[in-house]
């Protein structure tokens, strides 16, 4: 390997790099006039009337977890629908087997009402 197999990746970092140091310098550069309506916390154009700090219901949790494992099991669905001709019977006996567990946790977690917002 050479120095010129490197040459286009060098000059993509250089050049990453020459925007971020000038972007940051750039923003430091102009008059600063801090006032009180500056200063003020602001998000989405509505000022807060309420505490920031908020607590979330333990169903939100409880959903975006169902759905991360839900989701990830799901993904491995691809690579075995892939390979299911390489390996013929086996991986078909093994997706029935993963869909008839996904599904039983699946109605397991309806049968619980967790995916119910209360």
């Amino acid at each position: 390997m050479d120095l010129y197999t490197w040459l286009p990746l060098l000059i993509y970092i250089i050049l990453g790099g020459g925007v971020a140091v000038a972007l940051f310098t750039l923003s430091t550069i102009g008059r600063k006039r801090p006032n009180a309506t500056k200063e003020l916390p602001f998000e989405s154009g509505i000022l807060t009337v309420q505490p920031v700090r908020q607590r979330f219901s333990i169903d939100f949790y409880l959903t975006a977890m169902l759905f991360i494992v839900f989701d990830i099991e799901l993904a491995f669905l691809y690579p075995l629908a892939v390979v299911l001709q390489d390996f013929g019977a086996v991986a078909v006996v093994e997706l029935v087997v993963f869909m008839t567990i996904l599904t039983a946790a699946l109605a397991y977690i309806w049968r619980k009402r967790a995916l119910e917002w209360r």
